[in-house]
């Protein structure tokens, strides 16, 4: 079953419903074409860094603005999803992210991306999907404290909790009183970690914040007691090949440490990211895995494998 398990519910909106979106607003031009606004946004060259790409993703957060708008942008997610292929998908999300333009309650947040993923569920009965609830570091600990109290009160709605934002100035082990709360309450946990950081960042995420995924972790191919460690415990990866090569954490695709991790018995899959200002689908990510990092069809559908045994759905 194809599984994507490190999906961006808010930067993937579709580029011609961000283009209407934005015009409504008077953030585009009345005569940006859909080719124009594509070139403007999409990444196609590597940035400085993580924090660069994260920069770019303001236009999302100003366009969701609604709850009608919310649960359009679940609903053609999922239907994306359903086009790629993707049979189960986790969407993650972050109640402060979205709420930060907008007038918008976290609750009404919620409750409008679960009514857009009824919808697509209802559509598509044969998929499964889930959210999950993003904690932004970058915020500061106080405001990931607070998302973590959110989920715990909305824990019924998620299926997972994790903590996003780049981790250089913003370690996991600032918000480890956060995540002893959702540990207590048997939270499903993942962790942005080995990004941008060294393997020191997933050491942290799953000594301290008790990761059970990590998201990316590309840095983990560093520390063989690590790769031992996720591989001994089942611990997945959620690699994000194009991302991590826009962001950086890879010179170059083909030296991805992704076929090297799953060789070594590390539980991987591959995944999209943020495909609304990354440009691809699953489909591109595992003809990259295939072209560039000479993956097998076995491989890949050994990833799909580890991504459906490891869903917190």
């Amino acid at each position: 079953m194809q599984t994507e398990l490190h999906r961006h519910l808010d930067v993937s909106i579709r580029p011609q419903t961000l283009l209407r979106l934005a015009q409504e607003k008077g953030l585009e031009a009345q005569s940006t074409s859909l080719e124009a606004f594509k070139a403007k946004l999409i990444m196609r060259q590597p940035m400085s860094d993580l924090s660069t790409v994260l920069a770019q993703f303001s236009i999302f957060q100003k366009v969701l603005d609604r709850p009608e708008v919310l649960e359009r942008v679940a609903f053609e997610v999922l239907q994306d999803c359903w086009a790629e292929g993707t049979r189960k998908v986790e969407l993650r999300y972050s109640p402060n992210f979205v709420s930060q333009y907008s007038q918008l309650s976290w609750d009404e947040s919620l409750q409008a991306f679960k009514r857009g993923l009824e919808q697509g569920l209802y559509r598509y009965p044969e998929m499964k999907a889930g959210l999950i609830c993003i904690t932004s570091r970058d915020a500061g600990p106080e405001t990931v404290d607070r998302g973590v109290e959110f989920f715990l009160r909305n824990q019924e709605h998620f299926v997972g909790i994790d903590l996003a934002g780049s981790e250089v100035h913003h370690p996991c082990r600032l918000f480890e009183s956060s995540f002893k709360k959702a540990q207590a309450r048997n939270a499903k946990i993942t962790i942005h970690a080995g990004e941008a950081s060294g393997p020191e960042s997933v050491w942290e995420a799953v000594e301290l914040l008790g990761a059970q995924r990590i998201g990316h972790g590309v840095t983990s191919i560093q520390d063989p007691q690590l790769v031992e460690y996720l591989a001994k415990n089942r611990v997945c990866l959620e690699m994000c090949p194009t991302s991590n090569w826009l962001t950086r954490a890879v010179s170059d695709l083909s030296e991805h440490p992704l076929p090297k991790l799953l060789r070594m018995g590390v539980p991987v899959s591959i995944n999209t990211d943020d495909p609304g200002v990354f440009g691809v689908t699953m489909n591109d990510e595992i003809q990259i895995c295939r072209e560039k990092m000479g993956m097998t069809l076995a491989e890949i559908e050994m990833c799909h494998r580890h991504a459906s045994n490891s869903s917190f759905i």
